[in-house]
């Protein structure tokens, strides 16, 4: 079994390493001007201007956020982490890009009469790496953290089970389950309304045929909504299981929203294989790295 450190790194991991052709959906343009991306890179969109390689695209410094916050008393509370997610995003010093999610957020934050932020991006499903390294009592507890912290940002129910799918996905890994096994057995539970069983047989119909990844994603759908961005992540672990490089990079240079997708996949690989084990550039290169061992180390 990994360390949770190692779950808290595979996302930090897979959203660096995305930055650089992250929401460019041309994929064409991706081999143009990155050749086959295997290393952190530079963003190309706009929407990263002021980041450099070895960075944290906006999905992976909210995460940065919610570790500082759990750092500072070895718990998660929801008021905590509203209060320094503010913070961040008020900071005149903060270089990340405000997406939809987060100006309504915000928004709510500054006045009762605006709602919630209703996003269905995944990508709020992607920041609850850090979760995993407090100690629970049960395993329903941190799933309520999960919902709980996704909820803040994201009111769509199919972006907040997805979080609670792919958490108990990390669980079943963790618990020795190997990736299709995990899914299948995820899959099955009662509880969803809004996470259909056909993105999963999507998945595996693609992840058993000769389509490229870059194919296979692209008819998934590259965007950042919940409904492409599901089975698109199902199908890479379901086509290299043992084999988080080949799909943390695949996963890049399909375009799109990787970066969402890329903290999800990295959770789940490093689940099962140690960060240690995977390219050692990518730990040595994240620009983060440094802070994120000290926060990691002030857990109890």
């Amino acid at each position: 079994m990994t360390s949770p450190s190692d779950i808290v790194f595979g996302a930090f991991i897979g959203d660096a390493l995305a930055l650089g052709p992250h929401w460019i959906y041309d994929q064409n343009e991706i081999r143009e001007r990155l050749g086959r991306a295997t290393t952190y890179q530079p963003p190309l969109a706009v929407y990263h201007q002021g980041k450099a390689a070895g960075d944290q695209t906006h999905y992976g410094d909210q995460a940065l956020v919610l570790l500082r916050t759990i750092s500072k008393t070895g718990r998660f509370n929801l008021a905590g982490f509203a209060e320094d997610w503010r913070a961040y995003w008020e900071d005149p010093r903060t270089i990340s890009y405000r997406d939809g999610a987060t100006k309504a957020t915000l928004a709510h934050l500054s006045s009762e009469e605006n709602p919630p932020s209703s996003s269905n991006d995944i990508a709020g499903a992607a920041r609850i790496g850090p979760l995993f390294l407090l100690k629970w009592e049960t395993e329903e507890e941190l799933l309520l953290a999960v919902r709980v912290q996704t909820a803040f940002t994201h009111g769509d129910p199919v972006v907040i089970e997805s979080a609670l799918f792919f958490a108990r996905v990390i669980l079943a890994v963790r618990s020795g389950d190997d990736m299709e096994t995990a899914l299948r057995k995820t899959i099955k539970h009662t509880t969803w309304h809004s996470i259909r069983k056909d993105w999963l047989d999507d998945a595996l119909a693609s992840a058993a045929s000769d389509e490229t990844d870059a194919a296979a994603l692209k008819r998934h759908g590259l965007t950042c909504h919940a409904v492409d961005a599901f089975p698109g992540i199902c199908h890479l672990l379901l086509r290299h299981p043992t084999s988080p490089a080949e799909a943390l990079i695949e996963n890049a240079n399909a375009g799109g929203d990787s970066a969402a997708r890329g903290m999800i996949l990295g959770m789940v690989y490093a689940a099962a294989f140690p960060v240690s084990d995977w390219p050692a550039d990518w730990l040595a290169g994240l620009n983060a790295r440094e802070e994120i061992t000290n926060l990691i180390g002030r857990l109890p």
